[in-house]
């Protein structure tokens, strides 16, 4: 059961509508400002969530009094999740193993540094999550993932350590291989300076296996 969930940062609706044609979702949210992505596109959201203090009221309104309406989750302004957070919860508790999110991204540093933390949440309950935007996909991975180069998303693939340490980090099908490595943080004493930032597919499929530790995954292109 796959959810998609669009939020208010920044989006482009042409390469949104393209990537979202070519999958299958079960339910849709749109959340606070991602509600003015499908105003504008004709997509029907099956849920808006958000405290809605960054929408029209005419445009709500407009949801409101339609045929077969989206149920729409009115959230208080003062509280202790985001909008997106809480359609994350939502989304966890229908029961979806997979979410694609959008809107995600912008010029918003610190909403994308709290959205990087929903990944988190969602590995935390073994679904997986996908953040897009037209040059990156980004994930969370703690175990064994497999890429193959005719799907890949862009043409680099970047591996950041999202823990402090991971451990038994091999890749294989890579321009830059590594065997049994362990990957750590900056500020983790006497950490190698090694950039996982950038590499390449070589072959037809890549693996990344890791012994302990989380990753960031981010398939990119300029």
């Amino acid at each position: 059961m796959r959810a998609l969930i669009v939020t208010g940062g920044f989006i482009d609706d042409k390469f949104t509508l393209d990537y979202v044609g070519g999958e299958e979702y079960s339910v849709a949210f749109a959340v606070d400002r991602g509600l003015l992505f499908f105003h504008r596109t004709g997509l029907k959201p099956d849920y808006i969530v958000g405290d809605f203090d960054s929408v029209a009221e005419e445009i709500l309104k407009e949801y409101e009094s339609s045929q077969r309406a989206p149920q729409i989750v009115k959230l208080n302004p003062k509280k202790d999740d985001t909008d997106t957070e809480h359609a994350f919860k939502m989304a966890i508790e229908m029961g979806c193993d997979s979410i694609h999110l959008f809107g995600a991204t912008g010029t918003r540093l610190d909403h994308v540094l709290g959205n990087l933390q929903l990944l988190g949440l969602c590995l935390k309950h073994q679904v997986e999550c996908l953040m897009i935007d037209p040059w990156n996909r980004i994930r969370l991975i703690d175990r064994e993932t497999v890429l193959h180069k005719d799907s890949q998303f862009g043409s680099y693939v970047s591996l950041i350590p999202y823990t402090p340490k991971v451990t038994g980090l091999t890749l294989t099908g890579f321009a830059y291989p590594l065997t049994d490595y362990t990957m750590q943080s900056f500020h983790v004493k006497d950490a190698l300076p090694i950039s996982g930032v950038s590499n390449e597919i070589d072959e037809d499929t890549a693996r990344i296996t890791l012994q302990e530790g989380i990753l960031v995954l981010v398939e990119s292109r300029d």
